[in-house]
């Protein structure tokens, strides 16, 4: 095989391998997006159930282990509601 040929075959694969990486990259952001849009409806069905009473809530998810204290404000919960434990949610 020639070496024009040679550099003209692997300069092919080179741009093969940087059009596989772009769609693997897209695929990837697509599978983000739908990730994300999932955790949003099922977060909206959860407040829902909890009859848009955020606060208890929070105290659900910290008692479930699923909410850092840096998130505590975003449920109206203070640091000391680690403790809550009922009237506990039910997806029934």
């Amino acid at each position: 095989m020639s070496k024009p040929n040679l550099d003209k075959l692997l300069q092919q694969r080179a741009e093969l391998e940087a059009r596989i990486q772009q769609t693997r990259n897209r695929e990837a952001m697509e599978e983000r997006k739908r990730d994300t849009r999932r955790k949003i409806l099922a977060g909206a069905y959860v407040i829902k159930l909890a009859d848009n009473d955020l606060q208890k809530l929070g105290k659900e998810l910290i008692s479930a282990g699923m909410l850092e204290p840096r998130d505590y404000a975003l449920f109206g919960v203070d640091n000391d509601s680690a403790d809550f434990d009922s009237n506990r949610l039910s997806l029934d």
